[in-house]
């Protein structure tokens, strides 16, 4: 294989490994809270119940840390 080739294919390699690995906070949370609020499709559940957006989630979670020293 001519080295131009190899190295395309680890620069290409690479960089879909390194994509793998940029799932954030943010992205985790909204999966949970989707997850959530489909099992409660059918179910007797307020439809407003459930884990609050991930903006309103942050506000409250740093209104109840305590203050960095």
């Amino acid at each position: 294989m001519p080295l131009p080739l190899k190295s395309l294919m680890a620069l290409t390699l690479l960089t879909a490994l390194f994509g793998c690995g940029l799932t954030s906070t943010q992205a985790v949370y909204e999966e949970v809270r989707a997850q959530e609020k489909a099992k409660a499709v059918g179910t007797s559940a307020p439809p407003n119940q459930g884990l609050p957006r991930y903006d309103q989630y942050q506000k409250e979670r740093s209104v109840l840390s305590p203050e960095s020293r």
